[in-house]
């Protein structure tokens, strides 16, 4: 990797726990910050000498900026809320690159962003290049483990998730009792938690009763690991909690767990399972 990176960074904490880890002295220098107006933290600007905030779509602004800075290796960082596709003002080399698409889906999106830095002459990088310490290993992870029920509805869900992949819908499921509660659309994972744990909580003290829900997440099977990888924190066990959704099933080795000692003490205080499952765990 090169002693130069550049950031272009979304929404989430995960931008900033990346620029944070590329601040120590004996590392890569954190050259340059390309932040999306209306998503990324402000708190971003405090990692970098000077960033440049952009519009979704400036795909020019942005590439200039990277260049200037003498950037060879790029990570891509962090969520765009994906209902502002439709406020998007494209400049000229987006529309070409969108016009070239079939479709609009994340990863259709996402691979043209990484093969026009490509051709440019950047490197693209994923996040775990850096932070693989992020990555989540296979096995129970919490001090409580799934119930046999619980592996029952963890391993419908992870057919389900990887069928909604497959499709580009989106990487995770909300299963109960081997039904489909919710599925991960564009409204992103802890809106789908909030409405799964509306549809939970539902009727005589709540739908679930005695049998709890689990969330699962996993790669898409076509997605490019240096983007876009599935992404769980503190802020998503807090959230299932409150629904009412007892098992966090995330694929090990593919998804990343933002600050992995507070998302478990999380998981213990709430009696919540967080689990990193492959798919050699349902043969």
């Amino acid at each position: 990797m090169s002693a130069r990176v550049g950031l272009i960074a979304g929404s989430g904490q995960l931008p900033l726990i990346f620029a944070r880890a590329l601040s120590r002295p004996e590392g890569p220098v954190l050259a340059a910050i390309a932040a999306h107006e209306g998503e990324a933290d402000p708190a971003l600007a405090d990692w970098v000498d000077e960033i440049l905030w952009v519009r979704l779509g400036q795909f020019s602004r942005i590439l200039r900026y990277l260049k200037d800075r003498d950037v060879r290796d790029v990570v891509l960082v962090g969520g765009i809320t994906k209902s502002a596709i439709w406020r998007v003002r494209p400049d000229a080399l987006a529309l070409k690159m969108v016009w070239k698409l079939r479709g609009m889906d994340d990863d259709q999106l996402l691979r043209a962003v990484g093969r026009e830095l490509e051709s440019r002459g950047f490197v693209l990088r994923s996040v775990i290049d850096f932070l693989p310490e992020l990555l989540a290993p296979q096995g129970c992870l919490s001090r409580r483990c799934p119930t046999a029920e619980e592996w029952e509805d963890i391993r419908y869900g992870w057919r389900a998730a990887k069928g909604l992949g497959a499709l580009d819908i989106g990487q995770g499921v909300v299963v109960r009792r081997q039904m489909v509660v919710a599925a991960e659309a564009m409204e992103g994972t802890d809106a789908m938690l909030r409405r799964a744990g509306e549809l939970l909580g539902k009727s005589n003290g709540g739908w679930a009763g005695e049998h709890h829900a689990v969330l699962v997440k996993v790669v898409k099977p076509m997605q490019d690991r240096r983007l876009d990888l599935p992404t769980i924190g503190p802020a998503t066990l807090e959230n299932m909690a409150r629904a009412g959704i007892r098992v966090a099933a995330i694929e090990a080795g593919g998804a990343m767990i933002l600050d992995p000692e507070a998302t478990r003490r999380m998981a213990d205080r709430h009696d919540l399972v967080l689990l990193g499952v492959e798919g050699s765990d349902f043969a």
